[in-house]
């Protein structure tokens, strides 16, 4: 899975659980025990060991570049840099790239994903998404020195929210921009703005949006000579499929062009107008058309529109971005998505309509994801002879993104390509710990290659990156975390590599990688997001996501030879797809989950004794005790397993629960989404005295101790989505990670003390 994939996953899924509506229910439940919602008690503070994700130059150029005269390109990045929180950067014609300010997401904003704007004397102006005051971001401008100013910090109410557009500059100084949102409603709930900053700094709202025949949810704007301003609104209007409008030097609207949705176009989300010498607009909408991928429409004075080019989603592209016109009145643009595997294409449509397709991203090392530039309605740069500059969001050295150049013959050239993280990025599984109070994982991505690392943190957390996979035959994505044997070597498993489907590696003390097996995605599994545990022979157990006679995942054993077998194929009714690492027992039984299939679908509890016999101990049936179990089971003295599911019962926000010896099972806290959090998609770890500890991953996440009689202590919030559960150490100290926390947001390793 690429980064931007991720990414885009990750955004949406944080999106998906915020707007969940938080319920309560207590009902009865015959069969199991029933959950009485315990006071919370209050959180300890936590410690950040280690930050990971550190990508200096900066990560996600989400907008387009602008150039100077002597072929200087400048422009901002979603990420990175040297605060964590984006960056504006400068790559001059050979290539080099430097950083001209880091956004630390504080006062000075952060998460910058519109275009800059340039006056005279070469100062930079633009906005951030994020920081600021109160969070919804500035408008900013950059001394030719590099020093940031705050020209002004949006509240997110009236003012507007959502500030994914940049500004524009008259003759004598003022700013003018658009919000997507806030104006008569705060944040999302809004429609958005157009507003001014004067050259005194005085800010004013010239519009808000309705959300009705006006429009909603504006782009950037271009400005007249007589200080009008055009734009496009991606929403709102006579059909709700956007609008072409005009705001006058005194704040008033007048809609130009009503979007049907049908052949003429509709919803027009990305970039904004461009004009020529007779007073015609030309835009570009995100959907619209034959074929729902949009178009490229030119709006006369008389406010008639035509229909330029038509999208088919296919090889010449879909959801085009802005454009731009040369002399001739050639328009040039990018597309969001079509081409080879959806990774967008660079575009030139001639005063006829005829569309050439001038370059097809792949999505490697030339980038992918053309990215728009919604303040200035042009999503690429030409310079006099006819070359074309742009960013892709995607792709490139690391995967996230790269500024490119594209000849008039269609040859690309990268001229940048963002660095991936030396250290990693994005840490899907936990840390183990020595007896020295080392502590050892995997990052899913960053590294040299941009594939993963294996990493160690000393007892003082300094860290050593100890194995970067390369991406090919050695493995790559490292879904999970490892295990150590006796002497100091280093067992897990990688989701890619190999032939596609994922290997077993060693990597021994002085950070030697072995392939100790290459899934082949058939018949032994394939997809292994699960570790390995090794028994006291050395032979490793794991499971796979995939692959199996099924294609359900297996169960299987690698003997110190690398020999495979295949304990168990999955078939469906006795589960389906396992995600978590087995447990094993000291009679040499194992057990696991399976995230789904069993007797209803939601996924089950198994064992698979000594002998090699497997059998299903629970099914869960998606009611009141739960449903995916992602995470695997812990085992008590007793022979009781304790484990968490990831929806249901209750609120849907996933529980915990105990499965007895006679394999009874009793929901022991059902998460509410509310203050105790949601989402246990990690397992829990037990004390002497019975004590679970675990994670949420809902809401940033926490860390929570549930004690013997239920009740429910948040110890710790705000972590940054861990997505894996806790260790705990002899003095009763908890470790765990991160997905996307700490200060750069590649994902942390956090301390919780006793």
């Amino acid at each position: 899975m690429t980064n931007v994939k991720r990414k885009v996953i990750e955004s949406a899924t944080e999106m998906t659980l915020q707007k969940r509506e938080i319920r309560f229910s207590l009902r009865a439940v015959p069969a199991f025990a029933l959950l009485w919602l315990a006071p919370l008690h209050a959180q300890s503070s936590f410690t950040v060991l280690h930050s990971f994700g550190a990508v200096p130059h900066g990560a996600y150029p989400s907008s387009a570049v602008i150039r100077d005269a002597t072929g200087n390109l400048f422009g901002t990045t979603e990420g990175g840099g040297g605060g964590g929180a984006g960056a504006v950067y400068e790559v001059d014609d050979a290539g080099h790239q430097k950083v001209l300010y880091s956004f630390t997401g504080g006062a000075d904003g952060g998460s910058p994903v519109a275009p800059v704007t340039a006056d005279s004397a070469a100062n930079l102006y633009g906005t951030t998404n994020r920081g600021g005051s109160t969070g919804s971001g500035v408008l900013f401008k950059i001394g030719n020195t590099g020093n940031e100013s705050v020209l002004y910090s949006f509240t997110g109410g009236t003012d507007g929210y959502f500030l994914v557009s940049g500004v524009v500059l008259d003759s004598a100084g003022n700013l003018y921009g658009a919000a997507a949102y806030g104006g008569i409603q705060p944040g999302f709930s809004g429609y958005g703005t157009i507003y001014k900053l004067d050259a005194e700094g005085n800010f004013n709202v010239l519009y808000t949006f309705t959300g009705g025949t006006d429009g909603g949810y504006p782009n950037g704007v271009i400005l007249d000579a007589a200080g009008n301003i055009y734009g496009t609104a991606g929403g709102g209007g006579s059909t709700g499929n956007g609008v072409v409008f005009k705001v006058d030097a005194g704040g008033h609207e007048t809609v130009l062009y009503n979007f049907t949705g049908g052949a003429d176009g509709g919803s027009p989300f990305s970039g904004s107008v461009v004009s020529d010498f007779a007073g015609g607009l030309y835009g570009t909408t995100s959907g619209g058309g034959a074929s729902g991928a949009g178009v490229v429409f030119k709006l006369d004075k008389s406010g008639n529109e035509t229909v330029l080019y038509t999208f088919t989603g296919g090889a010449d592209g879909g959801s085009p971005n802005g454009v731009i016109r040369d002399l001739q009145g050639n328009l040039y643009g990018t597309t969001a998505s079509g081409g080879q595997n959806g990774n967008g294409v660079v575009f030139r449509v001639d005063t006829s309509g005829n569309e050439t397709t001038l370059y097809t991203f792949t999505g490697g090392a030339d980038g992918g994801g053309p990215t728009g530039g919604s303040g200035s309605g042009a999503d690429v740069v030409r310079d006099p002879g006819g070359n074309l500059y742009g960013t892709a969001e995607y792709g490139g050295p690391g995967g996230i993104g790269v500024v490119f150049r594209v000849d008039p013959t269609g040859h690309e050239t990268v001229l940048y390509g963002f660095p991936p993280s030396s250290d990693g990025a994005y840490l899907y599984g936990g840390v183990i710990r020595d007896s020295a109070g080392n502590l050892y994982g995997t990052t899913y991505g960053g590294g040299p290659e941009g594939a993963g690392t294996v990493f160690k943190l000393d007892n003082t957390y300094h860290e050593t990156i100890l194995y970067a996979f390369t991406g090919s035959a050695d493995g790559s994505s490292p879904g999970n975390g490892v295990v150590r044997d006796t002497a100091g070597n280093l067992y897990g498993t990688t989701l890619g590599g190999g032939s596609g489907s994922g290997v077993v590696f060693k990597v021994d003390t002085s950070g030697d990688e072995t392939v100790l097996y290459t899934f082949t995605g058939g018949s032994d599994g394939g997809e292994p997001w699960a570790g390995v545990i090794l028994d006291p022979a050395g032979n490793l157990y794991g499971t796979t996501y995939s692959g199996g006679s099924a294609n359900e995942g297996v169960v299987y054993k690698l003997d110190t030879s690398g020999n495979e077998t295949v304990l168990h194929n999955f078939t469906g009714a006795d589960g389906a797809n396992p995600h978590a690492s087995l447990i094993r027992d000291p009679k040499g039984n194992l057990y696991g989950t399976a995230s789904g299939g069993g007797a209803s679908g939601n996924g089950d509890i198994f064992k698979i004794d000594s002998s090699g016999n497997f059998s299903v101990l629970y099914s869960f049936t998606g009611g009141n005790d739960g449903t995916g179990p992602y995470a695997g089971v812990t085992l008590d003295s007793a022979g009781n397993l304790y484990g968490t599911t990831d929806g249901c019962p209750g609120a849907c926000y996933g529980a915990v629960y105990k499965l007895d010896t006679s394999n009874n099972l009793t929901v022991l806290w059902d998460f509410t989404g509310g203050s105790d959090g949601g989402f246990p998609f990690g397992g829990v770890v037990l004390d002497a005295a019975g004590n679970l500890y675990g994670t949420t991953a809902y809401q940033s996440g926490n860390v929570y101790k549930l004690d013997t009689a239920g009740n429910l202590t948040v110890l710790a919030g705000g972590l940054g989505y861990p997505y894996a559960g806790v260790i705990r150490d002899p003095a009763g100290n908890l470790f765990g990670t991160s997905n996307s926390g700490g200060k750069f947001g590649g994902g942390s390793v956090f301390g919780l003390p006793e």
